[in-house]
């Protein structure tokens, strides 16, 4: 099987796009955080081999190398917070329904205001309605 790599990885431009997006700061914030954004997370766990589909930036947030791996391994607790906070969305039946769940699901930022994410370059707060 001829595989190119980082294939199922969003490109590295939409990557730098939602950490600016995002403020430069990582979201996730879990112990042990870096606090700079140096990567994405994908809200959705994509499983194995992933899917392109949640390469959607509505899908992204900024994260630290730190707090992205410790998400991976995080156990239920971890992920509840995360989803209260609209950083982890569970998977849907397919990856295009995953994806309407995180469009429709606002994230808290670190002031604890929400945004819908409307691209890899814009957010809107929900006080502005669902994009």
């Amino acid at each position: 099987m001829n595989r190119r790599k980082g294939i199922n990885h969003p490109p590295v431009d939409m990557k730098q796009d939602v950490i600016a997006r995002d403020g430069g700061f990582c979201l996730l914030a879990l112990p042990g955080c870096e606090g700079e954004a140096t990567t994405t997370d994908h809200r959705a766990n994509r499983g194995s081999g992933g899917s392109r589909v949640l390469n959607d930036p509505r899908c992204l947030v900024a994260a630290c190398w730190r707090c992205n791996g410790a998400k991976a391994d995080a156990g239920s607790l971890v992920l509840m917070e995360l989803e209260e906070r609209g950083l982890y969305v569970r998977k849907d039946s397919t990856n295009a329904k995953t994806l309407e769940r995180c469009i429709a699901t606002p994230v808290e930022y670190l002031d604890g205001e929400q945004h819908y994410l409307v691209s890899a370059t814009e957010r809107r707060h929900i006080s502005e309605g669902r994009p």
